[in-house]
């Protein structure tokens, strides 16, 4: 998938809608009965507040992804679903649940 970023044209495994739609669901399969209610409504309430959070994860996971003669050849793992808990999840986590 063609996404346009900073004026440039590249190839992600996933848009910036499939992104947050996968991070959503990756960070509340962890989570059940009344603790995966809860946790939906501190996700909903975190985005309404910082509606760019998932934004900027996403920038960050696509500037991995572009640069692997940085990060290593790995960061074209950087989109599947365990390097996306092991890092942007986990960071997520990590905001909501101090709450």
């Amino acid at each position: 998938m063609k996404v346009k970023r900073m004026g440039k044209e590249t190839d992600y495994p996933l848009t910036y809608k499939q992104y947050e739609e996968k991070i959503c669901e990756l960070f509340l399969e962890e989570y059940e009965g009344e603790e995966l209610e809860r946790m939906i409504d501190r996700l909903d309430a975190e985005l309404k507040e910082e509606p760019t959070i998932i934004q900027s994860f996403y920038g960050i996971d696509c500037f991995h992804y572009d640069n692997p003669q940085i990060y290593g050849e790995i960061t074209k793992k950087t989109f599947e679903d365990d390097f996306l808990k092991r890092d942007t999840v986990s960071n997520l986590r990590w905001i909501l649940e101090g709450e």
